[in-house]
């Protein structure tokens, strides 16, 4: 084995949230390991790199791959940070966000242990995002998300982020996720609805997206628009991407 190899970093992300980050920050070569959840369907890992050693939020685990650098998700490492710091490992926690300023803040945060790369982040291109939007809130098309679930999402969080980013108004408007009955969403009047996990998320009791026809019904009489499950994890960096799908569907509308 060379020097370069020997010297190279193994990263290894414990959680979806980290893969996301990991996989637009680190060189392929780089990665020693994914999390336990990387080959699920919310998750946004190639499939070619879904064979990579899995992780989780476990210091043994964690001690057996070696790792230069362990990327938790939010609110992880709780008990694995004192191991690690007991054999020398350094780590990064991500923190949670609700909008394009946690993906900039976390980004800067794997930057500071890692060298530049080329396939580092577009910092800027978020930062655009975040000014995309243009022109009076009232001349701008509302927007509706919806989950398989029949759940919503209002000022306050990373939908509504992306939707004023991709240049529509969030036509819900109270803070924070909701599951509202099925009678009031079909009562709303959108112009586009943004559907997300009604074939990629979590198996619930709870599906009324999927299941009733009402609801169904309604999606399929409105301008709709799927943005896939695995952009949305813990705003992370596919919130640009779930962007340029809502404005791409907003180019669209009549």
């Amino acid at each position: 084995m060379g020097a370069d190899a020997i010297d190279r970093p193994r990263i290894v992300s414990t959680s979806l949230c980290g893969d996301s980050y990991v996989l637009s920050v680190v060189a392929v070569e780089d990665i020693a390991a994914l999390s336990w959840q990387s080959g699920h369907a919310l998750s946004n890992v190639p499939h070619n790199l879904r064979n990579k050693p899995k992780a989780w939020d476990d210091a043994e685990r964690l001690l057996a791959l070696n790792p230069t650098l362990v990327v938790f998700g939010p609110g992880e490492g709780g008990a694995a940070k004192p191991v690690l710091d007991k054999h020398g490992i350094k780590y990064v926690a991500l923190d949670w966000g609700e909008g394009f300023a946690s993906v900039v803040t976390n980004t800067a945060i794997l930057q500071k242990h890692l060298l530049p790369d080329d396939s580092f982040l577009d910092v800027f291109g978020l930062i655009k995002h975040q000014t995309m939007q243009a022109g009076a809130l009232s001349s701008l098309p509302q927007i509706l998300y919806l989950s398989a679930s029949g759940g919503t999402a209002g000022p306050g969080t990373y939908v509504d982020a992306a939707i004023k980013a991709a240049g529509g108004r969030n036509i819900i408007t109270i803070q924070g996720w909701h599951t509202p009955d099925v009678e009031t969403l079909v009562g709303l009047e959108p112009d586009l609805i943004v559907t997300s996990f009604f074939e990629d998320g979590y198996a619930s009791v709870n599906e009324a997206g999927l299941n009733n026809k009402v609801l169904q019904d309604k999606i399929k009489s409105t301008a709709h628009v799927n943005v896939p499950g695995k952009l949305w994890p813990c705003a992370g960096p596919g919130l640009y991407e779930a962007t340029d799908i809502i404005a791409k569907a907003i180019e669209e509308l009549p």
